[in-house]
């Protein structure tokens, strides 16, 4: 593997082939952060393994849970998404997410080999007050980030959003454009509240046996175009999140140099996808990971992956990535970048 080194006590991984750029900023999406489930409660279940698989379309994770008491432990299993700001994100492309405004990261649960049905919910904040009757007494989509939902904040009466509007729930800017040869007063609003989403379900754990949890989802994974130059502009690339250090920017100028050449108009620019995964959140549950597994998967060979990881990463396969560790305590979270050539004609 091509570049791998220590910095600061953590593994910086480069595994070859692309690039990433800087300043495209209207083709560019942000990134939302998520992890794993939880339990609502501390409990004396262990985690006896976990096996985790990332990459920037997929996250996919495996639990094995032990109950070592000689009671059944019952608890709720839960899922936080990631929190929405829906004044943050207006007018903004936010990275991957489905068309459903409540699991908009497609998530998906299985116990024991059977598909576990799971409830929602979902609340928004404003200024720390639950605001979510509010909202849907006058029609508004609690998440508007997702799907068409801004669309419909747009289409709500007028009355009904100048009352949303009075509360400091929304901006309302009116504009006047001629339809079929007459002026109409259209609305662009701007929202200013949180979302808040969780999923869940309730879950035994019977005594002395292991539960085999396994979920998977598609993350929010950000995509932009960025330089080297842009890079080394901002320290989240050499030190914070993604630690590239000087062989790698080597690396990553060669690479830009050949990008350059075999296509010029975009003159020497590539796509970056951002993966976050919350790893170092305890889980109420007792002690350290058993045996934990971590499988980083950059997509294609071409491709350059990059992250800060505190241990040694082999390379198993022409895409993917591996750590194992016993007793694992996670230390940090995840955040890893994959570097990609643009396909001539983007």
């Amino acid at each position: 593997m091509r570049g791998v080194s220590l910095k600061a006590g953590a593994a910086v991984v480069l595994i070859s082939g692309a690039l990433f750029s800087a300043a495209l900023a209207d083709d560019s999406s942000a990134m939302l952060s998520a992890g794993s489930i939880v339990f609502t409660k501390n409990t004396p279940v262990k985690m006896a393994a976990e096996d985790l698989y990332v990459s920037s379309r997929k996250v996919r994770i495996r639990f094995e849970f032990l109950n070592p008491t000689r009671r059944d432990v019952e608890t709720l299993v839960a899922f936080p998404l990631p929190d929405i700001d829906t004044n943050a994100y207006y007018g903004s492309a936010v990275g991957t997410l489905t068309d459903d405004p409540q699991n908009f990261i497609g998530f998906t649960a299985v116990v024991d080999g059977k598909k576990v049905p799971f409830n929602i919910e979902q609340r928004a904040f404003f200024k720390g007050k639950d605001v979510t009757e509010r909202l849907k007494a006058q029609g508004a989509p609690v998440n508007p980030v997702a799907g068409d939902g801004y669309i419909a904040l747009d289409k709500l009466p007028l009355a009904k959003l100048k009352m949303l509007e009075a509360a400091g729930l929304v901006e309302v800017f009116e504009a006047e454009t001629r339809e079929n040869g007459k002026l109409v007063k259209k609305a662009d609003v701007v929202p200013h509240w949180m979302v808040k989403t969780r999923l869940y379900w309730p879950q035994k754990f019977p005594a002395g046996k292991t539960v085999v949890i396994e979920h998977e989802y598609q993350p929010v994974t950000g995509s932009s175009f960025f330089s080297t130059a842009y890079m080394k502009r901002h320290d989240k690339y050499s030190d914070q999140d993604y630690c590239f250090d000087a062989p790698s920017w080597a690396a990553l100028e060669e690479k830009t140099g050949k990008a350059k050449a075999a296509n010029p108009d975009m003159g020497g620019y590539m796509l970056a996808n951002e993966t976050s995964y919350i790893l170092s959140t305890a889980g109420n549950w007792q002690g350290p990971i058993g045996r934990f597994h971590l499988t980083l998967d950059k997509g294609k060979p071409e491709n350059i992956l990059s992250l800060c990881w505190d241990g040694a990463l082999k390379k198993t396969g022409p895409t993917s990535f591996e750590f194992s560790a016993e007793n694992f305590v996670p230390k940090r979270d995840i955040h890893l970048i994959v570097l990609e050539d643009i396909a001539p004609g983007k």
